[in-house]
């Protein structure tokens, strides 16, 4: 039986799926996209099909910023009303803000607020939330949660593939060295998201290599734990992730392999030519 009634909040990195907007006691914060000087809600007032052929244009001066601590502040003010506390999950504090907007707005609050930064973001992220919704339903209390929660946001592995690393090299989140690799060189880099940062895990030559590359991983971790599921992540230019889908989902018959679009935000720094993969070993 659960005790405390708990408000869990997220942000729009998260993948936001069905369940999350159907259910009652998860709330998410958008992040903002400007594009040529007029900010933008993720998610909300700028859907993934309506960016992407703004990031044709070079002509288009697209960035994102984190959420203001405001808009923490106001929904913390709206859940005091009707919980006893609110357990506020958000991305990674190395590649954004967000962490420390919620946690800047939690100070002030006249609920209690704890503040996780996941070291994650997309779809991890979401498993996470949904992880502390399910073990709050079971009955446990809010300090072994986050307990719980702080060793699972180190379990999962995360790699994206990107076709055209330009947006990820102007935006900062890749050196100029890899960034020459990548596109001069011909270096399929693999980014991997570990420890809350990116990092190149690894270089090949092909996408063919760079599947055989994960597929490894991924066999080598069934090994010695529990992989429930596999989620790639996509963006309007659904060939690669679907490749990358069927791959896997031939190479491994036993785990469910799902498809998970991703957010503006991430798409900004990306670009449509990019497949990302995610699993937790449990």
């Amino acid at each position: 039986m659960m005790g405390r009634k708990i408000a869990w909040v997220t942000d729009s990195t998260a993948s936001i799926d069905q369940e999350i907007r159907d259910h009652p006691d998860i709330y998410w914060v958008p992040l903002l996209v400007c594009i040529n000087g007029e900010d933008y809600l993720d998610g909300v007032t700028l859907a993934p099909e309506e960016l992407y052929p703004l990031l044709k244009k070079p002509e288009n001066a697209i960035t994102t910023s984190q959420p203001p601590p405001g808009a923490f502040a106001e929904l913390y003010r709206k859940l005091a009303e009707d919980y006893d506390e609110v357990i506020s999950i958000h991305l990674s504090s190395l590649l954004s803000g967000t962490y420390s907007s919620a946690v800047q707005a939690a100070g002030e609050a006249d609920i209690p607020v704890t503040v996780i930064d996941s070291l994650i973001l997309t779809e991890p992220l979401t498993r996470i939330v949904k992880a502390g919704v399910l073990m709050h339903e079971k009955g446990m209390e809010t300090e072994q949660i986050v307990a719980e929660l702080e060793s699972l946001k180190e379990k999962h592995h995360t790699y994206v593939l990107i076709g055209d690393l330009t947006r990820l090299h102007k935006s900062g989140r890749m050196t100029g060295t890899q960034y020459y690799l990548g596109s001069l060189l011909n270096i399929q880099p693999i980014i991997r998201i570990k420890s809350g940062s990116l990092s190149t895990e690894e270089k090949v030559r092909s996408e063919k290599k760079a599947f055989q590359y994960i597929a490894g991983q991924i066999k080598k971790g069934s090994l010695t734990h529990s992989i429930r599921e596999i989620a790639v992540m996509f963006t309007s230019k659904r060939d690669k992730a679907d490749r990358l889908h069927d791959t896997l989902a031939k190479e491994f018959p036993e785990i469910p392999v799902k498809l998970v679009p991703l957010c503006t935000t991430i798409g900004v720094h990306t670009g449509e030519d990019v497949a990302g993969v995610s699993w937790f070993q449990e």
